[in-house]
């Protein structure tokens, strides 16, 4: 079968199942393929056709999703004239509203979508291929590598989005307790050693805190929780071609044991395996956790005055490291986010790329990001947000070295599968269940990838 036919026929099986995928402002720039300087050049020399409305489908990426974007394409609107109807779609349901208007034709004209979604709509045949686009925004080299390779499909040739906005996981720590256990935050979180020996000291010198914390197997996001400790490791999720899943390797095991190591050896209280994310950041605000693994959104929250879930004392002892490094010297981390999908079937197709190109101008994608406590998805802007303070300049390191999983399909639901495997371990390391020793996690993920390469047999026939 040939491959793109192959790809397609896989993902339309994939509609009729179950399925979960989640990803979950600054200066003018001179460079006029990266900012449409008005109507009659915003859509490859094109006019547009004042008056038109385009809908475009956004998730609850803000305090107020749809009045904060609304107000952030009133620009774009008063200088094309062309209107812009934001409509919200919650993360619980945008999987299948988008794929169902995918499938059936009718649908807005854009929509956001999370990162590790957009190759799985993109193989339902429903959106329009922007690779001759791609230059006028300054093309893909104006991107990270990582968050570039969100917008492709493995093995098909094709640019399906455009990154709108992006984020990393990155250690927060407590200044404060990492002062009481007399460690350097400089050296504190290097590499995978001296990660270990912080978490140590932690528990030695500050005994009421807990040293490590992250949401366990009740987290949409424990995957990004565990992969950057396999990937240290040397281990992936999956083959270069993704054909066959390695989750299973010796490498990926040892990244998984290093994790639930930390369990075993009292570091990670297993405690924290109920909590949620928001959970889990309440204790450390509350100084009741030393270091665990978050997003940058939650700077963006610091940063809200009127968010007074944060007391004083909390703001001024909080600070950010990136992943440590492990064997290879690397450090790595997922990196995630959102990308903006144009429909195939949009009736004005020029005014909804227009949008797009406003919407990955560096001002408006600073501005926005700083909204959400996000970083924009273009590295000039990244990287003036990465410069406005030491804990955003941690997160910008994270995401130039971070990685993305394999754009295939199929990731939403080998993803689940590890989620479900790495949550029995990580369990059976706190004492649930069957007793953990290396044959336990094994067999764990020996059936994460048994089930995994099932899925990916349904692209290869």
């Amino acid at each position: 079968m040939p491959k793109r036919l192959a790809i397609v026929t896989s993902a339309i099986a994939l509609v009729l199942a179950p399925a979960a995928f989640v990803a979950c402002g600054g200066d003018d720039s001179s460079d006029s393929a990266a900012k449409p300087s008005g109507a009659s050049n915003a859509a490859q020399g094109e006019t547009l056709e004042k008056g038109v409305t385009l809908t475009l489908w956004t998730m609850p990426n803000s305090p107020q999703p749809k009045e904060d974007l609304q107000k952030m394409v009133a620009p774009f609107t008063a200088k094309t004239g062309v209107n812009v109807d934001v409509q919200e779609v919650g993360w619980d349901v945008q999987f299948d509203r988008i794929r169902n208007a995918a499938v059936a034709g009718e649908g807005p004209d854009i929509t956001q979508a999370g990162t590790t979604q957009v190759p799985f709509f993109a193989a339902l045949g429903g959106f329009q291929d922007l690779t001759d686009k791609v230059e006028e925004i300054g093309g893909k080299g104006a991107y990270a590598e990582g968050i570039w390779n969100t917008t492709q499909v493995q093995g098909q040739d094709g640019t399906w989005a455009i990154p709108w906005f992006t984020e990393a996981r990155s250690l927060y720590y407590r200044k404060d307790v990492l002062e009481k256990a007399g460690v350097d935050p400089a050296t504190a979180f290097k590499d995978l050693d001296s990660f270990k020996a912080t978490l140590q000291a932690i528990k030695d010198k500050v005994p009421d805190v807990q040293p490590f914390g992250a949401p366990g197997k009740k987290a949409y996001d424990l995957v990004h929780q565990v992969m950057p400790f396999v990937w240290d490791q040397g281990g992936a999720e999956l083959n270069a071609d993704a054909t066959q899943s390695t989750i299973n390797s010796p490498e990926s095991q040892a990244g998984v044991e290093f994790m639930a190591g930390l369990i075993t050896d009292g570091l990670f209280d297993k405690s924290q395996l109920e909590r949620d994310g928001t959970q889990v950041e309440n204790q450390f605000k509350g100084g009741r956790l030393a270091v665990w693994i978050g997003g940058p959104w939650v700077l963006g929250s610091i940063d809200r005055a009127e968010d007074d879930t944060w007391s004083d004392e909390a703001r001024e002892n909080v600070g950010v490291a990136p992943m440590p490094t492990g064997p290879s010297g690397k450090a790595y981390t997922f990196v995630g986010g959102s990308d903006l999908m144009v429909f195939k079937n949009s009736e004005h197709p020029n005014e909804a790329w227009a949008l797009v190109k406003f919407l990955s101008e560096d001002q408006t994608q600073v501005d926005y990001a700083k909204l959400l406590g996000m970083f924009p998805a273009r590295l000039d802007p990244q990287q003036q947000v990465g410069d406005s303070s030491e804990n955003h300049k941690a997160f910008f390191e994270a995401i130039q070295t971070g990685r993305t999983y394999a754009p295939i399909p199929q990731w939403g639901q080998i993803e689940n599968a590890y989620k479900t495997r790495f949550g029995n371990i990580l369990d059976s390391a706190a004492g649930v269940g069957k007793d953990y020793n290396a044959a336990t996690v094994k067999s764990q993920l020996d059936a994460a990838a048994k089930e995994a390469d099932g899925l990916l047999a349904q692209s290869a026939g």
